[in-house]
């Protein structure tokens, strides 16, 4: 691995109260791999024999509804890991999971992190860090997700990743609209409705990117919108 590399293994919450030397000894057969999009990486019911720490691009985690459909749990990418847990426990995986862009990844095997774990109590605090952070933020997104409407989902989506907080700016899409959708779980020809919609407000698309004529106009106008309209699911 290189600097860069173990830069983003040392901002993660399971390594970054670990000393340099011990967090190397957990990862000292772990060697990053270039997987390409559409991967599978894993799939529910499997042993959950491998957890991965995410270096570049993205990774959807996801399970199928009883209807075919797909509902996305999680989008990963730099500096965060999946199926930490499930590796941790040495249970199955409780859900899929496939790049969704071309990512650079670290697998790491369960088996010997388990083994250290048990010697390393310090490990063990670290993990529950870890996870106590990802159910604070799929909190947050349940929440969202009850009392938000479609297009203040959509809005918050783009407005979070804004390089300003007012005047023009460019988003450029991270993923498909059909992975978008999903996760904000709304239909895809409802978010294409919706970014419709937002072009009275100076919001146009270009291909695999947003133009933004004023962020602060369109964080006001979804504003503005919550205070009259009841939350609604397209």
């Amino acid at each position: 691995m290189n600097g860069v590399e173990w830069a983003v293994i040392k901002g993660i919450p399971l390594f970054n109260q670990l000393p340099d030397k011990v967090a190397q000894e957990l990862l000292a057969n772990a060697h990053p791999k270039d997987f390409p999009k559409g991967k599978v990486l894993f799939l529910r019911g499997e042993p959950a024999e491998t957890f991965y720490i995410v270096f570049s691009g993205w990774v959807k985690v996801y399970r199928e509804t009883a209807e075919g459909d797909e509902a996305v749990i999680g989008v990963f990418t730099e500096g965060e890991c999946l199926a930490e847990a499930a590796a941790f426990l040495g249970h199955t995986y409780p859900a899929s999971a496939q790049v969704a862009e071309d990512a650079r990844l670290l697998p790491v095997l369960s088996g010997p992190f388990r083994n250290h774990v048990a010697k390393m109590p310090e490990i063990a605090m670290n993990m529950l860090a870890s996870m106590s952070k990802r159910m604070h933020h799929l909190v947050k997104e349940v929440e969202q997700l009850k009392t938000s409407s479609a297009t203040g989902r959509v809005v918050d989506f783009l407005l979070k990743r804004c390089p300003v907080d007012s005047g023009p700016a460019v988003v450029a899409l991270p993923y498909d609209k059909t992975l978008i959708s999903r996760r904000l779980g709304i239909q895809p020809e409802s978010l294409s409705r919706i970014l419709a919609k937002l072009r009275k407000v100076g919001v146009k698309t270009e291909q695999n990117r947003i133009v933004i004529a004023d962020t602060a106009v369109l964080k006001g106008y979804v504003n503005g919108a919550s205070d009259s309209q009841p939350a609604v699911m397209y």
